[in-house]
């Protein structure tokens, strides 16, 4: 695996717009569904690219989605209430090989004339993820790396009763990720040496 982000859009094969392949059967079905359903809909410009929006719900980094549900967990909870009592003492939290399943519900509104229609667009993702060998260094209350393991990736996203992708993968190796990237902050590059 390469040092880029590890996104939902990339995990569940989304189809990029400037790519040639050809999207997959469930894609194709979707966005025909899709084309009927806002058919009715009028607009008062051109109608936008619904396609690429929707990819862009997914564009949301595995890292982020791990962050988000450890801090709900009381041993780091614990953790990160320690660390801000010594912000100079770094903790390093020991993640036993655990499941997290966790089930998003991205959605795009339409909005016509700043009144959102009744409908709308909304998915269902549902994700298990199971972790192998991870470690957190935790300083001044936030979790500032997580160290390399890896991970057994599960998932799908459905529109309504339709299954648009479904990924089953693992193991993947996660190399160690700095707070940077957890942050989405830009990351310098390593001085020339």
């Amino acid at each position: 695996m390469n040092n880029s982000p590890l996104n939902l859009r990339t995990l569940f094969s989304f189809p990029d717009p400037a790519a040639t392949t050809p999207p997959s059967n469930q894609w194709q079905e979707f966005q025909s569904r899709l084309g009927r359903e806002i058919k009715t809909i009028k607009w008062p410009a051109a109608m936008p690219d619904l396609a690429s929006k929707i990819g862009e719900l997914f564009n949301v980094e595995l890292p982020d989605l791990l962050v988000s549900s450890w801090k709900k967990a009381r041993e780091l909870q614990e953790a990160l209430e320690e660390s801000r009592k010594s912000p100079d003492e770094v903790i390093v939290l020991d993640l036993a090989e655990h499941e997290i399943t966790n089930e998003y519900h991205p959605y795009i509104e339409i909005r016509i004339a700043g009144m959102p229609l009744p409908k709308k667009i909304e998915f269902k993702v549902q994700i298990v993820t199971t972790l192998k060998g991870i470690n957190l260094k935790i300083q001044a209350g936030t979790i500032t790396e997580i160290q390399a393991g890896s991970c057994d990736f599960e998932g799908k996203i459905k529109y309504e009763d339709l299954t648009i992708a479904e990924k089953k993968l693992g193991p993947i190796e996660l190399l160690g990720v700095g707070v940077s990237t957890i942050t989405k902050q830009k990351q310098e590059p390593d001085p020339v040496k």
